[in-house]
């Protein structure tokens, strides 16, 4: 069409016909002409004077013309550069060949310019005005969008809250065939288990500004509060805030505020009267929107199309080229409609990592309280109930919740007030005009509930407001027939309703408490600890305004009493039953959390004296909210110390910051101490070992335990900031190792003193420190070490329980034989190495008691004789069991120079 020698005046002479009607938007070619200073202020003026568009046309082209060859190679980059604007296509069906002006203007050889780009008006300049006033709009909204996000947590401590990635899905949606096996494959599941089942998985990122870009209309399909507003508020966001020279427009339409939008009879009443007018050249900037293709429309949360206009823009009547994202709900969801042009993408809520990034931002160091709960993790898959937990404990004008039924009740209150648009003073009469409804959900989850199932079947409530806790299910009864039932947003929200229920129907709550003994009911149990808490009369209150408080008050009386007595009886019999599938134990953990939830002294009280004030927590892995609710009952017994069992107990470092609160109230004796610290070895996390030591100053070691736990405990003593006393504990009537010797060699520059417990017999304590002497001196020879003076400065015998002092004879007896055995394998040893290792305990040796008790006819008079010499002064000492062999006797009296005093 074009050759390199042709000149850009021919070019637009040689299509000059085809110009002449073929060119669009004048006013866009005019006002770049001007501006690129090809045409002044009066030939422009003289062209928009011309009666019809081809009479501006030709004189477009005749100004340009006769200006030479720069204007008029000007005039043609600014058509290649605004083409789709200003050019005409042909008709894609014509039987005609028509020619085409953008296959023209793509023909011209235009030189390499670095300008080409720059400076291009593409639309009339009111439309360029209306765009920033749309931009301007949408920030706004976008901001106003999440400032009431913001205002919701309060305080002074208000985070930046903006957009959190959502789990974007857009494989194809789950057919109602497969909903069934998906429901009964997760009942099979272990309720932790079951409960990480609703955090949708991770999967590639797709970012919002991709969906904005792509060609496609998009359907956003996702139950209620899953993140589909926030989603589309911040395309809005990213509209508003991108660079483009492009002229383009977004308008964004709340389908829940329908009133006006069903009034609209046309489309300059949804766009302008509505959204946004623009403020200058209405007529212009309405025609160019009409034939732009590059528009987007959202229509946020589509329940019904009672508006005609939206549903002609919806099936391409009104705006062809326009791009259209919708929001809906999967029951609002109409297949006829959306099928064909709309790429599906199911809005799944937030990852598991999300949540934690979402948590940390909004809650900072609190976020411990919801990670450390496993329902309230999953609970936050929902971005609404994520904002609402974190509501929940950012408030600085009202008490943080302490039980996790508080949170829930917090929950309900947010969304009965968000979906009502109640203000907070009117809040509680509102909940009580609803009392009708809320029951009737109440009722329909108590039923499913006992059925193990999620379906709400017998569901009669039709209150937006209420339903706005559920989702649709769908479900497959033939091959023509599907029908929709509805499902809460999470397993426990369902839990509450039912307890709920349960509280308004005190007469079936015995029932209840019995089915939880039962393999098949035993699920009903974790209705139990939501009822504690609805009995409470303290805010947030929910149940004051749903049931009378004399009602409520007659079923606290016994409420707690009967709870107790049930299960009690069957603690030992049905921890011995349970299995992982079980989930959460009916034992004493259990009932901790239910009085933990009901915050009542009383009930802990009564509790503890029907356990005789002994806790046994054996075996268990406690969580952090457990620890709490251990605590919480401990620290109710104020005139009686706790016996704690801790036995082989599991407990993260948080929850083990939960339990420090209640030791004040726990007897320290026993096996508790050495417990306690074969837990905070065992454990994986960095645990606070200063807080642990300073409960009694020593750091308790089992002397038969696990090597790995003394290769633990030494690595513990070097970073300690000063010497640590080790109190060593027998479980076992078995020697220690030769290993665990080995590890408290190493530690001996890093304790104080080594000692062993009250409990500890001294025919163990007297075995232990003669193996760990000869390991000492064993070594010593090998490696030159001065250990042995290191442990006899260690151990010295003011740090044994049966060192100096008032003995009695049994103690006196077993420190005698600690040094006559130890003499007598270190004699051993320097018979089979020919090493001598004695003079290195001479202090260990001379530190021996005052008086000595001998079992003579049990020992060697020569190792006697030999530990006698080595005393620094005479000793007195007291024989038993004598002996009757001459040669015996005869050997003991050369022990006499020695003695200063025999009986």
């Amino acid at each position: 069409m074009a050759c390199t020698s042709q000149t850009a005046e021919g070019y637009i002479r040689s299509a000059r016909c085809h110009l002449v009607g073929g060119l669009k938007n004048l006013s866009v070619i005019l006002e770049n002409l001007y501006q690129q200073g090809v045409l002044c202020d009066e030939e422009v003026s003289k062209i928009q004077a011309e009666k019809d568009d081809y009479d501006k046309t030709r004189r477009i082209l005749d100004s340009v013309t006769n200006k030479g060859q720069k204007a008029c190679y000007e005039f043609l980059k600014i058509i290649d550069m605004t083409r789709k604007r200003t050019l005409q296509r042909p008709p894609l069906h014509s039987g005609t060949k028509t020619f085409d002006l953008h296959h023209w203007i793509s023909c011209f050889p235009f030189k390499d310019d670095t300008e080409m780009n720059a400076n291009y008006l593409q639309g009339p300049r009111p439309c360029h005005r209306y765009q920033e006033k749309l931009k301007s709009n949408a920030k706004e909204m976008s901001n106003k969008f999440w400032g009431k996000s913001k205002k919701l947590l309060g305080g002074n401590k208000k985070p930046d809250l903006s957009y959190a990635t959502l789990v974007l899905d857009t494989d194809e949606s789950v057919s109602p065939s497969k909903i069934k096996k998906v429901k009964k494959k997760k009942s099979k599941l272990s309720r932790p288990k079951k409960m990480r089942k609703y955090i949708p998985e991770e999967k590639p990122d797709i970012p919002p500004s991709e969906l904005l870009e792509t060609d496609k209309n998009i359907l956003l399909v996702g139950k209620p509060g899953i993140g589909k507003t926030a989603l589309t508020h911040e395309m809005l966001r990213i509209w508003a805030e991108r660079e483009s020279k492009e002229l383009d427009y977004m308008f964004y339409f709340d389908m829940r505020e329908i009133s006006d939008i069903i009034r609209d009879k046309n489309l300059e009443e949804l766009l302008f009267g509505v959204f946004c007018e623009p403020d200058e050249g209405k007529d212009e900037v309405l025609q160019d929107i009409k034939y732009s293709d590059n528009i987007t429309i959202i229509f946020d949360g589509i329940t019904d199309l009672s508006s005609q206009v939206v549903k002609k823009v919806l099936t391409k009547k009104l705006l062809r080229l326009a791009k259209i994202i919708i929001t809906c709900r999967p029951d609002d969801e109409d297949e006829d409609l959306f099928s064909g042009d709309f790429h599906r993408v199911e809005v799944k809520g937030f990852s598991e990592q999300t949540i934690k990034t979402y948590l940390s931002a909004t809650l900072g160091e609190d976020q411990e309280k919801v990670l450390s709960n496993l329902e309230l993790v999953t609970l936050c898959h929902v971005p609404m109930y994520a904002l609402m937990m974190a509501a929940c404990f950012n408030s600085e004008d009202s008490p943080q919740p302490c039980t996790v039924t508080e949170i829930y009740i917090n929950i309900i209150r947010f969304c009965l007030q968000i979906n009502s648009k109640t203000k907070k003073k009117d809040l509680n009469f509102f909940i009580s005009t609803k009392t009708e409804e809320i029951l009737s959900l109440a009722e329909a989850a108590f039923l499913a509930t006992q059925q193990k199932s999620v379906n709400l079947t017998d569901l009669t409530c039709e209150d937006i407001c209420v339903l706005s806790f559920l989702k649709p299910l769908l479900i497959k009864e033939a091959v023509t027939e599907t029908i929709t039932t509805h499902a809460f947003l999470h397993y426990t929200v369902q839990e509450f309703f039912a307890a709920l229920w349960l509280l308004k129907n005190p007469d079936k709550i015995r029932d209840v408490f019995q089915q939880c003994l039962t393999e098949e009911k035993k699920h009903m149990k974790h209705l139990i600890p939501f009822m504690c808490r609805l009995l409470n009369e303290k805010s947030p209150s929910l149940m004051k305004h749903l049931i009378p408080d004399q009602d409520l008050k007659n079923t606290s009386n016994w409420f707690f009493k009967e709870l107790i007595n049930t299960f009690l009886p069957h603690l030992c019999e049905q921890e011995e039953a349970d299995t992982e599938d079980s989930g959460l134990h009916v034992h004493i953990l259990f009932l901790c959390q239910c009085l933990y939830e009901s915050q009542s002294p009383e009930a802990c009280i009564y509790l503890l004296d029907k356990l005789d004030y002994h806790l046994d927590l054996s075996g268990d892995s406690l969580d952090p909210y457990p620890c709490c609710a251990v605590a919480f009952v401990v620290t109710q017994s104020k005139e009686r110390k706790i016996c704690l069992n801790l036995e082989d107990v599991v407990i993260s470092e948080q929850g083990m910051r939960q339990l420090f609160e209640c030791f004040k109230n726990v007897q320290w004796s026993g096996p508790l101490p050495r417990q306690l610290w074969e837990i905070f070895l065992i454990n994986e996390e960095q645990m606070n070992f200063v807080s642990l030591l300073s409960l009694d100053g020593n750091l308790h070691l089992l002397v038969d335990g696990e090597k790995k736990l003394f290769e633990r405990a030494v690595q513990v003593m070097q970073r300690m900031p000063t010497k640590v006393n080790v109190c060593l504990h027998w479980d076992k009537e078995t020697p220690a190792c030769h290993s665990q010797c080995e590890s408290l060699l190493k530690a001996l520059p890093f304790i104080s003193s080594l000692s062993v417990d009250d409990e500890t017999s001294d025919e163990d304590t007297t075995r232990f420190f003669v193996n760990l002497f000869c390991a000492a001196a064993e070594r010593e020879q090998q490696t030159g070490e001065k250990i042995l003076e290191l442990l006899s400065s260690v151990c010295t015998y003011q740090t044994f329980p049966f060192g100096n002092g008032n003995l009695s004879d049994y103690g006196k007896k077993c420190q005698s034989d600690f040094l006559l055995d130890l003499y007598s394998k270190l004699k051993d040893y320097e018979t089979k190495t020919g090493l001598s290792v004695l003079p290195s305990l001479q202090s260990v040796f001379q530190s021996a008691p005052a008086v000595w008790s001998i079992k003579l006819s049990e020992r060697k008079t020569s190792i006697l004789l030999e530990v006698l010499k080595l005393q620094p002064e005479k000793k007195q000492v007291e024989l038993t069991h004598y002996t009757h062999k001459k040669s015996k006797m005869r050997s003991f009296l050369q022990c006499l120079p020695y003695i200063s005093q025999l009986r």
